[in-house]
């Protein structure tokens, strides 16, 4: 039986999802508390095995907490190859926008597209650049975690180095078509969960996209 929670915190109001399964668990997108204060996150992971730290993309807001869970429990941290060289470097994860630079020592395992099976969980790694180059959304049953990809209303900034309005419309017009005719519950970076079709039928900048 699938549990999902969540804890929001740090500069950005990020979004970290902690899944588990009895007492496996995987985490995406660990963001610490403002001054690098782990608490929140190490609290959440008490008592549980963590077998993963998944990254749907290597911006500052969602990798902080890497290091904090990484040194405690020695999990795999999962990433895209074409950002592997951005949580050690806070030009490149943009870090250097905040008053706390984020540098990252744990090692980046390489995240390939399509099926990724860790312990009991098995999921999709499935390409959604935009936000940014690399950027990735990872679903699980009827559950999409998709970082700064589609928001409530809202998708992820395309302003940013490596972000593309382009690659956006693009990844958003194949994933509606991909995955729009089912049930999926999408956990965005920021901000609160939604569903997949209620966005195709209400977000502007899908409905922009779309028309365009």
């Amino acid at each position: 039986n699938m549990n999902i929670q969540k804890i929001v915190s740090g500069y950005a109001s990020s979004n970290t999802y902690f899944i588990s399964i009895d007492h496996q668990m995987i985490v995406i997108d660990p963001c610490l508390e403002i001054q690098n204060n782990p608490n929140k996150l190490l609290e959440k992971i008490e008592g549980y095995e963590v077998l993963a730290i998944l990254l749907t993309h290597a911006h500052f807001d969602h990798i902080s907490g890497v290091d904090a869970i990484e040194n405690k429990t020695k999990c795999p941290v999962y990433l895209t190859e074409k950002e592997r060289d951005w949580p050690q470097n806070p030009q490149l994860n943009l870090s250097t926008m905040t008053p706390e630079i984020v540098s990252i020592k744990a090692k980046i395992t390489p995240l390939n597209l399509g099926d990724l099976e860790i312990g009991p969980f098995k999921f999709n790694v499935v390409e959604t650049p935009g936000h940014t180059k690399g950027s990735v959304s990872f679903i699980i049953d009827n559950h999409i975690f998709d970082g700064d990809f589609i928001f409530k209303d809202s998708v992820g900034r395309m302003d940013l180095p490596k972000g593309s309005e382009q690659d956006m419309k693009e990844a958003i017009l194949s994933f509606i078509k991909s995955y729009g005719d089912k049930d999926y519950i999408l956990y965005p970076g920021h901000g609160n969960k939604t569903t997949l079709q209620t966005e195709i039928k209400h977000n502007p900048f899908i409905n922009h996209f779309k028309a365009a």
